[in-house]
């Protein structure tokens, strides 16, 4: 899988512990529709999870980067 410069701000910020998308927003500036996006290639490659749906938090799962 080729990451973009946003998958790798996502990795990031999981590297540190489960995140929501508003937080990935806050922390990486890159638009709400961009995380959505991307967190869901990033989910379909196994690489994270969504661990709890109603709040939409996501946990790295196998990190694509190692």
């Amino acid at each position: 899988m080729d990451l973009t410069d946003s998958d790798e701000a996502i990795l990031d910020v999981l590297e540190e512990g489960r995140a929501t998308p508003a937080f990935f927003v806050e922390e990486t500036g890159y638009s709400r529709q961009q995380i959505y996006t991307r967190l869901r290639i990033l989910e379909a490659s196994g690489a994270i999870e969504q661990i709890f749906e109603p709040s939409s938090l996501w946990e790295l799962k196998d990190d694509p980067r190692e």
